[in-house]
């Protein structure tokens, strides 16, 4: 895949995230309602929409920088691979912060984020490849911080959505490499 593309897509991914919180903070957070309501007929919809919502511009700015790193590494496998882990994350994710979180609106990227960080990395032992078991060691370095979080408990955030997220991740990783590779 060239250069081009996935910076195109991952331009046209931010210009989603941005204009929906745009209408979000235009709404008066509106929009938030959206997310994932937890066993809640009206919470199912925020299965899908639960990634593309952000409940503040800091929420979304703490999650634009690493889905954009993270969106770059995963659409180097192709737009197809990319969207099927997408919407698999989201709705394997959402689906089980649908059924255990608790009560409040959940929402936000870092679903996602979450979500390929643990793809990558389950990627890179699945597909026994040396070039994704270097990039995953890479992305362990840059994001410890990030994989560190799920093992604390911050009021006001969904440690659902981050713990649902990278465990959705990671059954990705094997899901979309049914064929192992050996190392060279």
């Amino acid at each position: 895949m060239h250069i081009k593309q996935p910076i195109r897509i991952i331009f046209a991914l931010l210009a989603i995230l941005f204009s929906v919180q745009l209408v979000n903070a235009i709404s008066q957070g509106a929009v938030s309602g959206l997310g994932i309501y937890p066993r809640t007929l009206n919470g199912l919809a925020g299965i899908i929409f639960a990634p593309w919502i952000h409940h503040s511009w800091q929420h979304l700015l703490s999650n634009a920088a690493p889905l954009t790193v993270l969106a770059f590494i995963t659409l180097q496998q192709g737009l197809k691979r990319f969207l099927l882990v997408y919407l698999f994350i989201s709705i394997v994710a959402g689906s089980a912060v649908w059924v255990f979180a608790f009560d409040g609106y959940h929402a936000g990227a870092s679903t996602m984020v979450f979500g390929l960080i643990a793809y990558i990395l389950s990627n890179a032992i699945f597909s026994r490849n040396i070039f994704n078991l270097i990039l995953a060691i890479i992305i362990c370095f840059l994001y410890a911080g990030v994989i560190y979080s799920l093992t604390q408990f911050i009021p006001g955030v969904s440690w659902s959505s981050h713990f649902f997220g990278f465990t959705a991740g990671l059954i990705a990783g094997k899901v979309f490499n049914s064929t192992p590779q050996k190392y060279p």
